[in-house]
């Protein structure tokens, strides 16, 4: 025998709304047209209602309907009882309108940095040290380029003094030094007097005559005190005439082919009767 479940069904419960409330207070004060009414103005759109809990929601007078929507509401629905329809002092009706706006964003607050001022100091700025070596610093600048002043050219060198004559004449009367005396000669292989002083002047370039005596004649006569080396010294008898030359040597000495058998030599004036004679400028 198979048993058979009955399962059960939940009773149809009529759903409640904020028109519930509204509905049933306006059928049990104002009747079937009240009722016609509140549902005509519900579904024409012309009554809204939004319950709020009981906390928020204060007690509200009882609405008025105006006589045009009275006299609308039996005419859309056959309903015979003129007048105003009003809603029961028991009955809360609250009609809120809530506007909700954007709150602006606030501002971001830029909190700028507190910057502290520094104590500066009257010293000197700490010197910063360099990364770099000083060696490889100096070694990448361009090398200075020593420019060598020019040397300064030498100065002339100052001319020599020119040697008086009559020095030259005693230098080249010592070259004759020791040379024989010979009677006539007038070459280095043998002289007599004037044979020597006569070669001795032809080598600075002056020519004298040959013998003694005319030597004596072409030359100026000058004292003995003036008398300079390379002047010539004349050795004269008592008439005048010269019988013996040499060449003055200064401080009582000259060069001179003395006599036979004594060479060309530097000896003292031995006598005082003696006369010098210049032929050249000496001095």
């Amino acid at each position: 025998m198979t048993t058979r479940v009955q399962a059960r069904h939940r009773a149809a419960v009529r759903p409640l709304t904020p028109l519930t409330d509204l509905s049933g207070s306006l059928a049990r004060t104002a009747g079937g047209a009240a009722r016609t009414g509140a549902v005509a103005a519900a579904a024409g759109g012309l009554l809204a209602a939004v319950a709020l809990p009981a906390s928020a929601a204060p007690a509200a007078a009882p609405a008025a309907v105006g006589a045009s929507t009275a006299s609308a509401v039996p005419a859309a629905f056959g309903a015979t009882a003129p007048g105003v329809v009003s809603a029961p002092a028991t009955a809360t009706t609250l009609a809120t309108t809530a506007t909700f706006a954007a709150a602006p964003a606030p501002a971001p607050v830029v909190v700028a940095p507190v910057l502290e001022r520094g104590t500066r100091t009257a010293g000197p700025a700490p010197a910063i040290a360099s990364s770099v070596a000083e060696s490889a610093v100096a070694l990448a600048r361009p090398a200075a380029v020593e420019v060598a002043a020019p040397a300064p050219a030498p100065a002339p060198e100052p001319a020599p003094a020119p040697v008086p004559l009559g020095q030259q004449i005693l230098s080249i009367a010592d070259d004759y030094a020791g040379a024989p005396y010979v009677y006539g000669g007038t070459t280095p292989s043998g002289f007599d007097c004037s044979g020597y002083t006569s070669y001795v002047y032809r080598q600075v370039g002056v020519d004298i005559p040959r013998t003694a005596n005319a030597q004596k004649q072409a030359a100026a006569g000058i004292s003995r005190g003036d008398a300079v080396p390379g002047d010539l010294v004349f050795f004269s008898n008592s008439g005048g005439r010269a019988y013996h030359v040499g060449i003055y040597a200064g401080d009582n000495m000259m060069w001179d082919a003395p006599r036979a058998g004594k060479p060309v030599q530097l000896r003292a004036i031995w006598s005082s009767a003696v006369t010098f004679g210049r032929l050249a400028p000496t001095v």
